[in-house]
């Protein structure tokens, strides 16, 4: 086990030692000399005595540096950074690749479908090689899934985003050409086989399932989740079930158990002569071992081949294993190992969050059930003794006389919260919630998919495969939709989650350090306690107690940085913080206000960055949509953000009409110059437009010019929302003289030449200007004469810079910070290296 977890930090420490050279060695230094050291202390209390296993134990400690050894400079030699997304933007690039997922309409009655395509090979427009993995394509016509293609594929400049909260950065582009590869050059025939075996079977179910059933029954039987609903998805997150949606260890366990079972019996319905025979060479179970594994390698043929997959399909077979050669094992042994043989097989792997989520839950279960940690094993599942009723506490007394079924439901229970609490802080990192309902929905939704619908699936999906027919059809239809709607009604509750704020990396870090030091000394425990057991003497020896403390102290060490970091939060002063967003050649930034309310002005093309970013910061709530004209870079993700976040009120310009029910339970307000909002901090003064007016014959849009022009007065400082107002809006405004004095400009416009008024941005006189566009765009944003008369003030663009925060602080000075900076870099001197370890301790 050791020489296994050695390999695994070795190979994650390759990826560390890019951002932190000089802490990994220290770790590792750290981690030696602690090793060097109890390899000498066991010789002082043992010196005088005969000891054979100094030299083993010396001789276990260098293999172990030797494995770590190893998994670094594997995962060294077999890395291939992927190509940064701008050196593809903008530009045509060729792809030999294959589809990997099911055509899905990008919109209902539209001719483009969104595919995800592996690539096998790639290359630019001057034949240079790329190394992409996989992209997302928009084409117009629909790839048959395992089909091999040449592409040619449009990148368009805005093919990435720089915002936090983006989690999903996959390249997308759009198809310009498509033809399907005839020469086969990395032809797999048992891929081949399998790939066609899951493009039927996926045919099949959309062809006899309708609704939400179809994708959903996909999504358990071969991993195809491109069809799922966006509601669905968003329904078994919130409500804990996301890991059902992602063939993993219950799919494959659910299958072994009905097979093993099923083989098994029928191998003892033998007649006894046959059966007589057998035995003299092999056991019942050795056989039925053998025979379920064509089944589960069937299984994982037709499954995505994921992570959790391929990780689920190791432990299966390696527990068959352990069957044929009448050898258990450890389950933590068996987990490692299949952590292993991933890495080794796909090194980079250990940075995939799928990776990282299946095998915290799984060694969170095995924590959970193992005696050695305290588990159920080792606690109420002994015969009591007749006359200890009166010493022993109420609970233990209660926990011996409980029936069977509710042992289970205890047990299951407690299952379910070990893999939600181990789990929940990288899902609350990444994802930014807390489901509340988790371990109830997986106590009970996730045995009724498990025991009914994914065997019933499973078994007509055979029958499909070889006749061609859906038996039970009817049945798993109904059953299927009724447990969706179950999902779906409870994932509607106010208190299903809790959003959680971004928070530093530092704290993950912090949590998963004291809690590994806590299962380690909890681990020894119970070794402790077990020893004593065996040798008759009292659990609760000194070196017992002194674990124990050391066990309290390492969970300490995992809450308290939590406790601390949320304290911080609570009582830190709270000014107005407006992030610029990313969102191409459009416009949005989300407002934070003293009082906890929150605006998104504009939103983007399709609200999908401002969504990301919400959830990042843990908002909820919506005080306001604000929209500063109609255009579709401004409002586009208008309905995006009515259907997945509360909002009270949507703002604009008096003049924008909005399709019939839209905004159904949400307040409209037309605003118009003159008008204030103010709070505890702040004041919301709205400068144009006003009903009287028009633009003269200038060639201006009107559209352009009708934008809402907002100022956001804060303690000391003005910030100035533009729209996209032209010349026209802005001499008109100029008037305004003091009332536009601002600190932060956001540029109108996207820095177009037509917006350039000298008499208004005089008026406006920022120290600090935000230029919102899109990279390597058409139109040649920012113009060099909107640069020209911003030449006084200090320029920031979300082309280059990314999201851009500005805050405010108690004392009236502006803090600004880029993502570009933000973002953690490679670090090749010790400078570097400590911004990289400040940055461990910073939140956006």
């Amino acid at each position: 086990m050791s020489y296994l977890i050695a390999f695994i930090y070795g190979a994650a420490l390759f990826y560390i030692y890019k951002f932190f050279p000089f802490t990994s060695i220290l770790i590792s230094l750290v981690l030696l000399l602690s090793e060097v050291g109890r390899q000498k202390a066991e010789y002082r209390l043992k010196r005088g005595k005969k000891d054979t296993g100094s030299v083993l134990r010396l001789l276990s400690s260098v293999l172990c540096a030797l494995s770590s050894a190893a998994g670094f400079y594997y995962a060294q030699f077999s890395y291939a950074p992927v190509q940064p997304y701008s050196d593809v933007a903008g530009k045509v690039i060729e792809v030999r690749g294959t589809a990997r997922s099911e055509a899905a309409r990008v919109n209902p009655g539209t001719d483009a479908f969104s595919q995800i395509v592996g690539i096998k090979h790639a290359t630019d427009e001057a034949k240079k090689p790329l190394n992409l993995k996989e992209l997302r394509l928009i084409s117009p016509v629909a790839l048959l899934p395992g089909e091999q293609y040449l592409i040619k594929v449009r990148i368009p400049g805005n093919a990435y985003f720089l915002n936090p909260g983006a989690y999903d950065r996959r390249l997308s582009g759009y198809a310009a050409g498509v033809e399907v590869d005839r020469s086969k050059p990395e032809g797999n025939p048992a891929k081949d086989f399998f790939g066609g075996l899951r493009a039927r079977l996926n045919k099949g179910i959309k062809d006899n399932f309708s609704g939400e059933s179809a994708p959903f029954l996909m999504s358990i039987i071969t991993g195809e989740r491109g069809l799922l609903p966006g509601d669905v998805n968003n329904a078994f997150n919130v409500t804990g079930l996301a890991h059902i949606l992602s063939i993993s260890g219950s799919h494959f366990g659910l299958l072994l158990l009905v097979l093993f079972g099923l083989f098994r019996s029928l191998v003892k319905m033998a007649p006894y002569g046959l059966l007589y025979r057998l035995t003299l060479y092999i056991t019942p179970s050795q056989l039925a071992a053998t025979l379920c594994m064509p089944f589960m390698i069937a299984y994982l043929g037709i499954s995505d081949m994921s992570p959790p997959a391929i990780r689920s399909f190791i432990m299966i077979m390696l527990f068959l294993f352990g069957l044929l050669i009448q050898r258990k094992g450890f389950w933590l042994n068996t987990v490692l190992l299949a952590a292993a043989i991933i890495i080794a097989i796909q090194p980079d792997s250990i940075l995939d969050l799928s990776f990282q989520l299946s095998f915290i839950a799984v060694l969170c279960i095995g924590i959970a059930a193992d005696k050695r940690y305290g588990g159920p094993e080792n606690r109420g599942h002994r015969e009591p003794e007749a006359t200890d009723h009166r010493k022993r506490g109420l609970w233990k007394t209660l926990r011996v006389t409980l029936p069977p079924i509710r042992r289970f439901v205890a047990s299951s229970l407690r299952i379910s919260l070990a893999a939600t609490l181990g789990t929940t802080p990288l899902v609350a990192f990444y994802f930014h919630y807390f489901s509340l309902v988790s371990p109830l929905t997986n106590l009970i939704i996730t045995p009724a998919i498990g025991f009914i619908v994914l065997p019933s699936a499973l078994a007509s999906s055979c029958v499909f495969l070889m006749l061609g027919e859906f038996p039970l059809h009817a049945l798993i239809s109904g059953i299927t939709d009724f447990i969706l709607d179950s999902i779906k009604y409870i994932a509607q509750w106010d208190f299903v989650d809790i959003k959680i704020p971004a928070f530093p990396p530092a704290v993950l870090i912090a949590f998963y350090c004291g809690a590994l030091f806590y299962v380690i000394h909890k681990y020894r425990n119970g070794l402790s306690v077990m020893s004593n057991e065996l040798k008759n003497k009292d659990s609760s020896s000194l070196s017992s107690s002194r674990i124990t403390d050391y066990a309290s102290r390492s969970l300490a060490v995992a809450v308290l940085p939590i406790v601390i970091y949320t304290g911080i939060r609570l009582f830190e002063h709270k000014g107005i913080r407006i992030t610029y967003l990313d969102v191409g050649q459009g416009d949005a930034a989300v407002v934070e206000l003293p009082d906890n309310r929150a605006l998104v002005i504009d939103t983007g093309r399709n609200g999908l960055q401002s969504g990301e970013f919400l959830r990042y910061r843990g908002i909820k709530k919506i005080e306001a949509v604000v929209l500063s004209h109609g255009q579709v870079d401004h409002a586009g993700g208008t309905r995006y953000l009515i259907e997945n976040f509360r909002i009270s009120e949507v703002w604009d310009n008096s003049r924008l009409v909005y399709p019939e029910g839209l905004l159904k339970d949400i307040r409209h307000r037309g605003l118009r110059r003159g008008d204030v909002i103010s709070g505890s901090g702040y004041a919301i003064t709205v400068l144009h437009p006003y009903d009287g007016f028009y633009v003269a014959d200038t060639g201006d849009t009107d559209e352009n010019n009708d934008s809402l022009v907002l100022k956001i007065q804060g303690r000391r400082n003005a910030f100035l929302f533009t729209g996209d107002i032209e010349k026209a809006a802005g001499e008109n405004m100029a008037y305004l003289g003091g009332h536009l004095k601002s600190t932060v400009f956001k540029v109108p416009h996207h820095g177009s030449r037509s917006s350039v008024s000298e008499a208004f941005y005089r008026a406006v006189s920022p120290g600090l200007a935000v230029i919102s566009l899109g990279r390597k765009n058409p139109y040649g944003h920012p113009h060099e004469e909107a640069l020209e008369a911003l030449r006084n003030a200090k320029v920031f663009r979300t082309d280059r810079d990314g999201a851009i925060g500005i805050r405010e602080t108690a004392d009236g000075k502006l803090e600004v910070e880029t993502w570009r900076e933000f973002r953690f870099s490679e670090a090749h001197t010790a400078s570097a290296e400590v911004v990289n370890l400040k940055k461990l301790f910073l939140v956006w």
